[in-house]
């Protein structure tokens, strides 16, 4: 064979190979590349549903804590109305009995039911006002105005009984008979409309705090 001749041959055989290893190859690169796009869209989704996971569980937390501050709060309200009502209802006790036109043997007088009645209305005020922030403004103005007017009458009746009958003229004997008339007039007909329309606006308040707490415990009993 020429020199020439196995040169070519040479060149040739060795393009062949190369042609043949250049196919081989991409055809692996081709398989690699398939296999990791596939494990990086794997990776991709697992990381992706990990995040998606985490995310969900920190918004469940949220919305837990949520409702147990949203659940603590109406059982704080709840307890505030069951003893603001407790002094409504002994304040109005001692008003109507001051005011009450009847008087048993053995009773106390006038001048130490009027300081009685007076001492419930200051300590339910009182208590009233350190608590008003759990109780909506309708229902603030609704019991201001209840106990405004309890209190005017007892003060109204009150200014007389610090006097004995024997020092009291006939204009002023009429005055302290009007007082009292009107008093309890207020007590047998204005209060009980008024005490009701509050009696109604705490049931709704206790009735969506009962209902709260239902809804917090409703999970608990699926599970």
């Amino acid at each position: 064979m020429e020199t020439w001749q196995t040169i070519l041959f040479a060149f040739g055989g060795n393009a062949a190979l190369l042609a043949v290893l250049g196919v081989l190859g991409k055809s692996f690169l081709d398989k690699l590349i398939v296999r990791d796009t596939k494990q990086f869209e794997n990776d991709l989704k697992a990381k992706s549903d990990a995040a998606i996971e985490h995310l969900r569980n920190e918004l469940q937390i949220r919305t837990i804590e949520h409702q147990v501050r949203f659940s603590r709060l109406h059982e704080k309200r709840a307890g505030v109305i069951a003893e603001l009502y407790g002094h409504l209802v002994e304040s109005l006790w001692e008003a109507e009995s001051f005011l009450s036109p009847i008087e048993w043997a053995g009773e106390p007088n006038k001048k130490e039911k009027h300081q009685k009645a007076m001492n419930k209305l200051v300590e339910l005020y009182r208590y009233f006002d350190k608590h008003r922030i759990y109780l909506p403004p309708e229902v603030c103005t609704s019991l201001e105005a209840l106990v405004q007017n309890v209190r005017s009458q007892v003060v109204k009746f009150g200014v007389w009984v610090r006097y004995e009958e024997y020092e009291l003229t006939g204009d002023s004997h009429t005055k302290k008979n009007d007082a009292w008339d009107s008093g309890w007039d207020a007590i047998k007909n204005q209060v009980p409309v008024a005490r009701e329309s509050l009696e109604n606006e705490f049931r709704t308040l206790l009735g969506a705090a009962a209902n709260i707490a239902v809804e917090r415990g409703a999970p608990h009993a699926a599970s």
